[in-house]
């Protein structure tokens, strides 16, 4: 009974993971082929963009922790390369999206754009509305070097410069 049961369970996983791939997989063939592409076309290839772009950001996060020399930078690079592989369709997809008008796409389907274009693995046309948090900083002082033999270099501590 209990292998019956494990049977079942693993064929519904198959199951679910082939229909996952096959819509991309359709879409794919449809951009390869020339054909006009549906505005749930588009939902398809924005959602496994932005699938990819959630799970590579959170590697990123993980690397962006580490001190520059950590040898677990190494690991963490073989699983993006890894998660990479996981999305073949992920170079086609992008490309055809970077370069979609808003009115092709949908209103749907420019709020699922602008819900992943912060994401920094996902491209995102031109129109993308990407949040800032510095809509009111004027600059940035930089930090410089501390020896200038003109003077003309002044030091700093990377402190924004707010607009008033």
């Amino acid at each position: 009974m209990k292998i019956m049961r494990m049977l079942s369970i693993l064929a519904v996983g198959l199951l679910m993971a082939a229909c996952g791939g096959k819509g991309a997989d359709s879409v794919e063939q449809k951009i390869k082929s020339g054909s006009e592409l549906t505005q749930s076309d588009y939902t398809e290839m924005i959602e496994y963009c932005g699938k990819f772009a959630e799970q590579a950001q959170s590697i990123q996060d993980k690397i962006n922790s580490l001190p520059a020399a950590d040898p677990s930078q190494g690991t963490l690079t073989d699983e993006m390369a890894s998660l990479s592989e996981k999305y073949p369709f992920l170079s086609t997809f992008s490309n055809k999206l970077a370069n979609v008008s808003k009115e092709e796409i949908g209103e749907k389907n420019v709020e699922l754009i602008n819900k992943y274009a912060p994401l920094m693995w996902f491209t995102a046309p031109e129109w993308a509305a990407i949040p800032s948090d510095t809509t009111n900083v004027e600059g940035f002082i930089q930090d410089m070097p501390s020896t200038d033999s003109a003077g003309v270099i002044s030091t700093g501590d990377g402190v924004a410069v707010e607009n008033k």
